[in-house]
């Protein structure tokens, strides 16, 4: 890393404050939600930092992210695969791995190539279309584990989306499901994401699921003054030069960019070869407690319309602003940070 590459500062501080916080409010144990990178803050420094204050249960959506946290060496943690898994020998060799059933016919298949029900998170869709298995088949699934006599590591569903009618008609129904299937047949029972946490009790669940919450990056519509953002990406100024001197910017000629009054250009370490996507050009950085507009982005550089007051080796951040960043490029915070590659390095701070 030179010294004016890009880094993503992680603050530890704000996250454990995150992790206490939410326990508190829900008085529950939390599943920390790690997947696509834990949300850019980067997978295995937040799993070995959560786990080391106590959080035992952490979520991924491919075998590849449950590898990662396996490399890690962690003992006592359980690692929780969102998506059904094709290859079932990561289940088979690693008891602390578990898979959420996403659909009837997948229970079928794990019970018939012995995959161990305490290694299972049932996972009930009531409407969203995205996995678990669904309403017409519960009458199904409630006859397979009473003959079997079944008992599985936990149920769960999902409520992202959903307007607080929805969300308290799912956890009643989720409620009754519960009851009917047996609550002694689950050891744990999970049904928030991190809406969801803010929006409903969940009074019937031992567990919260927790992913972009934890790290600060709440929902319009679902904020809590009392939780605090965790993600800083910052680098610094590598070169300044007079636009006065210059026929090009990047790739582009400086008479086709928006230039106005500014006489100066500056570089920075960041492209989008790095995962800071071109579209995000036009958007404000911070130098010196001052915004400046980036013109143009390039695989490996960025260029920002400057002042005189900008100097080489200068700090400058980006995404200070989340919701004006969120409604420059269109898409949530947590889309654009986790595209931030692995060409910038996570530290925890």
């Amino acid at each position: 890393m030179g010294l004016k590459d890009f880094k993503i500062k992680v603050s530890k501080e704000n996250i454990l404050h995150n992790y206490h916080y939410l326990k508190k409010f829900r008085n529950k144990d939390i599943i920390a939600v790690v997947k696509a990178n834990a949300y850019g803050h980067g997978i295995e420094n937040i799993v070995k930092f959560l786990s080391e204050n106590g959080c035992e249960y952490f979520a991924v959506a491919r075998e590849c992210e449950a590898e990662k946290i396996l490399s890690l060496k962690i003992k006592d943690i359980k690692i929780i695969i969102l998506e059904t898994v094709d290859e079932l020998e990561i289940l088979k060799n690693n008891e602390n791995i578990h898979m959420v059933v996403n659909s009837f016919n997948d229970l079928l298949n794990l019970l018939d190539k012995g995959v161990s029900t305490e290694q299972l998170h049932i996972k009930l869709d009531f409407g969203f279309g995205r996995n678990g298995i669904l309403e017409k088949d519960f009458f199904k699934l409630k006859e397979l584990i009473e003959n079997r006599n079944l008992k599985f590591k936990g149920l769960c569903t999902h409520v992202f989306a959903a307007d607080y009618d929805d969300l308290i008609s799912i956890e009643e129904r989720f409620s009754k499901i519960l009851k009917e299937l047996g609550k002694d047949r689950f050891e744990i029972v999970h049904m928030q994401n991190s809406a969801g946490v803010m929006s409903v009790e969940g009074k019937f669940c031992t567990h919260i699921r927790c992913g972009t919450v934890l790290f600060g990056l709440q929902e319009i519509g679902y904020y809590i003054p009392s939780i605090k953002r965790s993600f800083r990406l910052d680098g610094k100024i590598l070169d300044v030069k007079s636009i006065d001197d210059l026929k090009y910017i990047g790739y582009e000629k400086k008479e086709n960019l928006n230039i106005g009054k500014y006489k100066k250009v500056a570089k920075i370490r960041l492209g989008y070869g790095d995962g800071f996507s071109k579209r995000s050009e036009g958007i404000m950085s911070i130098i010196n407690n001052k915004k400046f507009k980036i013109i143009h982005i390039s695989m490996d550089s960025s260029f920002i319309l400057v002042d005189d007051s900008v100097k080489v080796g200068d700090e400058v951040e980006i995404f200070h602003d989340l919701e004006e960043s969120i409604n420059h490029l269109k898409v949530p915070h947590y889309e654009f940070l986790s595209c931030i590659n692995d060409r910038i390095k996570r530290e925890l701070i």
